[in-house]
């Protein structure tokens, strides 16, 4: 028996089923532009797709909850009797992700009863540690004063301009973490810089770029 084919209205509800976020606002957008509105049965297969999609990252993040609270458990049982065992805790957390996460400093705050503005205080009074994800690569430079006298300050300027970016801060695609410290007890070298714990002496900024360069070909040798 021969099938007639499916509507043009049957056909896009049968896209949506296979399309991606992306597409589902692009074809809500012509049905709009088509119709002046969009059609309902449109319309209810793709708030019944969302809630699907919904289910599916509400299971997902319930898995990274049990995740974190497991781990941020483990670090305060080990840790409890501890005298300053919030700072011994973050220390742990911050070796475990390279950065505090917020989601597991909240869930630190839930666990030891300890308000989360308390919590962001101790992060934000030592310079240690981190709010943000580190970068694949980072590069160090002394601003002591023996560096300082000795052009630091040129340095900084010239990674500034050529990451596009502040001290403290790591470029948009997480390669390179740029940051600042007093003294890295290499006065002799000075105006010294470290790049992914390599100490480079009397560095000059002519000597930025290539510095910079060879970090990015090792991202490359690692794609």
């Amino acid at each position: 028996m021969k099938t007639n084919p499916p509507s043009g209205s049957e056909s896009s509800i049968a896209d949506l089923r296979h399309a991606d976020e992306a597409e589902l606002i692009d074809m809500l957008e012509k049905a709009e532009q088509k119709h002046g509105f969009i059609p309902r049965e449109i319309s209810d297969e793709i708030a019944r797709l969302l809630e699907v999609k919904l289910e599916r990252l509400r299971r997902i993040q319930g898995k990274l909850d049990t995740t974190i609270r497991r781990d941020v458990q483990q670090h305060v049982a080990h840790w409890r009797n501890e005298e300053g065992n919030l700072i011994m805790i973050l220390h742990a957390i911050q070796n475990q992700h390279g950065y505090i996460p917020r989601e597991v400093a909240m869930e630190l705050s839930r666990e030891l009863g300890v308000k989360l503005a308390r919590i962001y205080e101790v992060i934000t009074f030592y310079h240690y540690f981190k709010l943000q994800p580190p970068g694949a690569h980072n590069v160090t430079v002394c601003n002591g004063t023996a560096c300082y006298l000795k052009g630091s300050g040129d340095l900084i300027n010239e990674l500034r301009t050529q990451l596009g970016i502040a001290e403290g801060q790591t470029t948009p695609d997480r390669q390179i973490h740029f940051e600042t410290v007093r003294c890295i007890g290499c006065c002799g070298m000075a105006p010294a810089m470290v790049v992914d714990g390599k100490t480079c002496g009397h560095v000059k900024t002519s000597d930025v770029a290539g510095h910079l360069a060879n970090l990015r070909a090792k991202k490359e040798t690692a794609a």
